[in-house]
């Protein structure tokens, strides 16, 4: 006797099938990218991506390679993704050579002309080379005194020396007294920040860090604001607090910097203005 099955067995497996199939390429075979279009990364790689650009561009210096290779992430305005990366990665207390290193993309991007200077490449150790102390051989005639001789096939041991490091340009100082700004009055209390080499062009990438009290260390740097200046910084002031700010790896710090009070406002509170300070590398 025949049994007749319905089309219902062939439902089930083929939907059994595709469960399976399912299963094996997202966990036991999972599909492999290789050599793909960037523009196809995740977020999280997208990011990753744009760190390794901006670490090459800092090594290289090259502004032209630098922007085709971040048009690879085919993004409308490339300039404020890569912003947004490095003060989202301030922010979180990130990695402060990176968040630099994007702060200085962002702004070739946004400035074509601007150039930096590569970081130098690492070179060996200069060496001396000092004669071993020969060994002595034989016994020493009478009435002479004993002294090296020297063995044949002695080898010279290198003796190494330090290679002097490349020196770091000079500090940048404030240029005059920081400039009280009440008109118009801001809607926050800045303290707005302006670096510039000796030439009185703006300087990207310099870090900037803030210190209140005895709290800790904050650090942003320029040029995260290019609409503004490729030189520019700015930190949100607290009324009545008092702040410490220092320019650069080694410059000096300006203590005793707070938002100035300018009168009061509408509704008779007390209104605070920003300040800014200007910087130069003499």
């Amino acid at each position: 006797m025949t049994e007749k099955r319905g089309s219902w067995y062939l439902l089930t497996g083929i939907v059994l099938g595709l469960i399976i199939g399912l299963i094996l390429s997202t966990t036991v075979l999972p599909v492999r990218y290789i050599n793909t279009d960037p523009s196809t990364l995740s977020e999280a790689g997208k990011e990753a991506y744009r760190i390794m650009v901006a670490q090459a561009y800092l090594a290289e210096g090259d502004g032209g390679r630098a922007r085709a290779r971040l048009a690879l992430l085919k993004e409308t305005n490339p300039s404020e993704v890569v912003i947004a990366q490095a003060q989202s990665m301030l922010a979180e207390s990130g990695n402060d050579a990176r968040a630099r290193a994007l702060a200085l993309l962002a702004a070739a991007v946004s400035e074509p002309s601007l150039s930096i200077t590569p970081l130098p490449m690492l070179t060996p150790l200069a060496v001396d080379l000092i004669p071993a102390t020969p060994a002595i051989t034989g016994t020493p005639a009478a009435g002479t005194s004993q002294g090296p001789t020297s063995t044949p096939g002695a080898t010279n041991t290198p003796r190494p020396t330090m290679t002097p490091q490349p020196t770091l340009g000079s500090p940048f100082v404030m240029s005059g007294e920081p400039e009280t700004i009440c008109d118009p009055l801001p809607a926050v209390s800045l303290l707005q920040v302006i670096v510039l080499d000796s030439s009185g062009q703006a300087v990207p990438g310099v870090r900037v860090e803030v210190s209140q009290g005895t709290g800790g260390i904050e650090t942003f740097f320029t040029g995260l604001y290019p609409e503004v200046s490729l030189g520019y910084a700015d930190y949100q002031m607290l009324p009545d607090a008092i702040y410490t700010l220092r320019i650069g790896e080694s410059g000096q710090p300006v203590p005793n910097l707070s938002a100035p009070l300018c009168g009061n406002d509408a509704n008779n509170k007390p209104a605070y203005g920003s300040l800014r300070l200007i910087f130069t590398q003499p």
